[in-house]
């Protein structure tokens, strides 16, 4: 793929999780010109990965939220002043020129910035898939398969199948096992990882079906549309009724290459200042990447540092820049 040279922004920011979600809303209502890189193909960052059925209750304004509906929120706010958003690109190289930074993609883009911001959390997480994976048919049915729990009125009434040998499957099985209308969780081994004794409990008090030691064979699809699984136990082939399929067996981590742009990393973190400086001059960082007395990793935490960055990148564009401004000032 050539190459492709970007106009020259004010601020990238790497990572559209929440903090850096909250960062392209800020910098962007401060009419700076911004673009967001987020690595997965979706945004919302460990929110959206980990936590989209879980209720959250320590953000402010919120007595309670689902993680899936704060990042939707999130992303509407973002978009308010229309930043670009790049997704399902990952940045492999920064560097300093003549007082700008450039960024190269794996996908051959090339960025230049005035300045940039961190904040792609420990890394980018990809969700493995089972091991027989490469050898099951129908490929576009299997890119459409999800390996998070998002948008759970689609299970409603629904014949699930979920494919899982960790807590994260037992955990779905039981959030599902009331919406659905029936839920089969089928594991490769003998035992799932990191589950507690009790969510086992749970499982086998539950209405849900388990099979250990199995591997799918088969999928029937009509139209994209799944109606079968075929399973494979002990050597006998088990055809059941599938409306949803659900996969997750492990991550894998994509490391961010922080010590090859110059950055220092102390045990995996970025140290800050109290502007959010990082060694390099010209870049900040926020939210859980950083380090510093005190630091949090939560997800409120994260907003306050993303404005903190945002107003001292501004304040290096632009010297004569108000330190900080309030949306009643500014929208009123």
């Amino acid at each position: 793929m050539g190459k492709r040279v970007e106009e020259c922004v004010d601020l990238i920011i790497i990572g559209g999780g929440t903090t850096g979600l909250f960062a392209a809303y800020y910098a962007t209502m401060r009419e700076m010109k911004v673009m967001l890189i987020e690595a997965q193909e979706q945004l919302g960052g460990k929110v959206m990965q980990f936590l989209p059925e879980k209720i959250i209750y320590d953000v402010g304004g919120f007595p309670d939220i689902s993680g899936e509906a704060l990042v939707e929120n999130m992303i509407e706010q973002a978009k308010r002043h229309q930043p670009e958003v790049v997704m399902g690109d990952f940045v492999e190289k920064l560097t300093k020129v003549n007082h700008l930074f450039q960024l190269e993609t794996a996908k051959g883009h090339i960025v230049t910035a005035k300045t940039v911001l961190i904040a792609t959390g420990s890394g980018t997480f990809h969700t493995k898939r089972p091991s027989e994976w490469p050898n099951l048919p129908h490929s576009v049915f299997k890119e459409s398969v999800p390996t998070t729990l998002m948008h759970k009125a689609n299970y409603e009434g629904k014949k699930v199948v979920i494919s899982s040998n960790s807590k994260v499957g037992v955990g779905w099985a039981l959030f599902l096992e009331g919406l659905a209308k029936e839920v089969t969780l089928i594991n490769p081994a003998d035992k799932f990882l990191q589950v507690k004794d009790e969510d086992i409990d749970s499982l086998y008090k539950s209405k849900v079906k388990v099979y250990y030691q199995v591997e799918m064979t088969d999928f029937i699809v009509e139209g994209q549309e799944l109606t079968h699984i075929e399973i494979k136990e002990k050597g006998q082939r088990i055809v059941m009724e599938a409306n949803k399929l659900l996969t997750y067996h492990g991550l894998e981590l994509q490391a961010v290459p922080f010590e090859q742009w110059g950055i220092q990393i102390e045990k995996g973190r970025i140290p800050v200042t109290p502007l959010m400086k990082t060694n390099l001059e010209g870049v900040f960082a926020a939210g859980d990447i950083v380090q510093y007395p005190g630091k949090t990793t939560l997800i409120a935490s994260g907003y306050t540092e993303a404005i903190t960055a945002v107003n001292h990148a501004h304040l290096m564009i632009d010297p004569k820049a108000t330190e900080q401004l309030y949306s009643t000032v500014i929208y009123r």
